[in-house]
């Protein structure tokens, strides 16, 4: 009877283990999968600003090429030629802006004007709010406005740079404490995390 009470004693105790070590192990692997999916955030994030210097260098070019064919040299002129760019820049970040970038993220691609404290406060809204947010005053980057943030400066003689650059930045904001820039807003429902990302003003694109 004694060893039938061990017994027992012993199998209730080895139920009570188990039960703490998957108590133990559910935060463990919450924790991981966490992890991964802010490693996979980022790398979505680095992929999809790759993708936009990429679309905005190949707008540019093209625009240039597709003005110059049509407009001989001397009937050029430098804000007709810079309107060109721009615009072709706009309409090829656009339609990069619409992208699918895989089923566990959605990515928005926007501009606008805005500061530090609301892009930091960003990633929660989007947690809270269950979908991808952006700035208050800002618009999708296919939006026309959003030509504007596209600051071409013109090869020679048409400027003072010696090859045509684009900076992804607004004209000067309506208040000195905002900044106008171009940002990536990240969102995974499956991993319940959230990313923003701006481009550096001073950042060229060539």
């Amino acid at each position: 009877m004694r060893g039938y009470v061990s017994f027992l004693i012993v199998l209730a105790a080895l139920g009570v283990f188990a039960a703490v070590a998957a108590l133990l192990a559910e935060p463990h692997s919450y924790s991981n999968e966490k992890a991964i999916g802010i490693m996979r955030m980022e790398h979505t994030e680095r992929n999809v600003k790759e993708n936009i210097f990429q679309s905005v260098s190949y707008g540019m070019h093209a625009g240039a090429v597709a003005y110059e064919a049509v407009t001989p040299p001397e009937m050029r002129v430098p804000q007709e030629r810079e309107m060109a760019i721009r615009e072709a820049a706009h309409l090829s970040l656009s339609q990069l802006g619409v992208a699918s970038w895989g089923e566990d993220y959605e990515v928005l691609v926007w501009c606008g004007y805005t500061n530090g404290m609301e892009l930091d406060a960003l990633p929660k809204r989007m947690r809270d709010g269950k979908g991808l947010e952006m700035c208050a005053t800002c618009q999708p980057i296919m939006s026309p406005g959003c030509a504007a943030f596209m600051q071409v400066s013109q090869m020679a003689p048409y400027g003072e740079g010696l090859e045509d650059i684009i900076h992804l930045k607004g004209p000067e904001p309506p208040n000195p404490l905002l900044e106008g820039v171009v940002g990536i807003s990240v969102y995974s429902s499956k991993y319940d995390v959230a990313g923003v990302a701006v481009f550096p003003p001073g950042e060229a694109i060539r």
